[in-house]
């Protein structure tokens, strides 16, 4: 029998691309996928042992091309362009644990976040606080990471280094660089395990039976000086998506006719949670809940006259200046139920409530895609409007 031809495959393998191809494919993925990608064939595990990698990822990051280096140089370049990579975004500042009696002084503001942005080929970190000019969020410097000659991640306050480590995916510590051990193995065995508000708590309160010997004493030579740890946690889904329409980091003008910031998330069974993300210091922890509701259903068009007349009977809270609110309305796409506990109602609604365990309200999703939020015994609507887009702080002022 005459043997039939091989059989030709459409299309392009895996093989068939040019290294430069291979490369921008790795620096698309964590180190730990690209690890496992290596390990499929040996195209790919030459490709991400490549000293060209780092180029790669520089460039998808829109980074300035870094200097050709050692390949255990373009190791450590690689590492820390992930790890800059990984603190982009908006992050919360956990509340301190320690205070003017053991002779505490904060180095920043009492700003309770943080954004991370690309800035001239570093990495800059600003405080976020509302200010006093409408809708507008004061930014301030905070801390600055770049890359040194040898690879190495160099973060400084100023004109003073510190050092930015992780403790898990989610969470970071900001401190004098004299505090960190400098051991990328104590950051990977602080991964995991504990569920995240006890460890987050476990490490503010810096009694971790698991942080070593090393950081121990280190910790008791820098008693006294004027840095403590700072902690931040990362704000995982700061914008809103078609799914989630509500979550993000939001910013209105509360009751108190002041800028405030809100934090609106879904829970893993669609619950909606929101959140008023003020000053950390002191004892409160700076995340104040606000609004709430296990029912995501939105009431669609048509509304009923009683939905319409429950919202144009409202005044929207106008500028921080300003000691009138506005009564424009504006076009409603959807509308959703929401309560909110007593003991975060405004103090200084219009009529007595009968059920001060429970109270009713509404949001109001808008077509541009903010939205407002009231409740039951007050006449006033608190607009919000986006913190950032893309990544980027919408109305900022340096």
């Amino acid at each position: 029998m005459e043997a039939l031809p091989p059989v030709a495959v459409a299309g392009t393998v895996l093989e068939d691309l040019p290294e430069d191809a291979l490369l921008a494919i790795l620096a698309l993925l964590a180190p730990t996928d690209a690890a496992a990608a290596a390990c499929a064939c040996r195209r790919l595990a030459a490709a991400a042992s490549s000293p060209s990698l780092p180029l790669a990822l520089a460039l998808r990051l829109g980074l300035p091309p870094p200097r050709p280096l050692l390949p255990a140089s373009a190791a450590r370049l690689l590492r820390s362009l992930h790890r800059l990579r990984r603190l982009l975004g908006l992050w919360r500042r956990l509340p301190s644990s320690s205070f003017s009696g053991s002779g505490y002084r904060s180095t920043s503001s009492s700003s309770s976040l943080a954004a991370f942005e690309w800035a001239r080929g570093t990495l800059a970190a600003s405080l976020l606080v509302p200010s006093a000019r409408g809708l507008a969020v004061a930014k301030s410097p905070f801390v600055t990471l770049s890359i040194d000659e040898t690879g190495e991640t160099v973060a400084a306050m100023g004109d003073v280094p510190v050092s930015v480590n992780f403790v898990g995916n989610n969470h970071i510590v900001v401190e004098a660089a004299a505090a960190s051990s400098g051991d990328d193995d104590d950051e990977a065995a602080m991964e995991g395990g504990s569920p995240p508000e006890v460890m987050y708590m476990h490490f503010a309160n810096r009694r971790s039976p698991g942080a070593g010997r090393k950081r121990r004493s280190k910790q008791g030579r820098r008693r006294g000086r004027a840095m403590e740890a700072e902690h931040f946690v990362r704000i995982a889904d700061a914008e809103p998506t078609e799914a989630r329409p509500l979550q993000g980091l939001w910013k209105g003008i509360s009751e108190s006719r002041t800028l405030e910031f809100y934090l609106v998330t879904y829970d893993d069974i669609g619950g909606i949670t929101c959140r008023q993300v003020s000053d950390t210091r002191g004892q409160n922890s700076g995340f104040t809940p606000i609004f709430w509701t296990t029912n995501t259903t939105f009431l669609e068009q048509p509304f009923s006259e009683k939905e319409l007349d429950h919202y144009i009977r409202r005044e929207h809270i106008q500028g921080v200046d300003s000691d009138h609110a506005a009564t424009e309305n504006r076009a409603i796409s959807r509308i959703l139920c929401i309560n909110s506990s007593y003991d975060v109602v405004d103090h200084h609604l219009s009529a007595p409530l009968d059920d001060m365990r429970n109270v009713e309200g509404r949001i109001w999703l808008y077509d541009d895609g903010t939205f407002g939020f009231g409740f039951s015994g007050s006449n006033s609507i608190i607009d919000l409007k986006h913190v950032s887009s893309d990544g980027c702080i919408l109305d900022a002022l340096h």
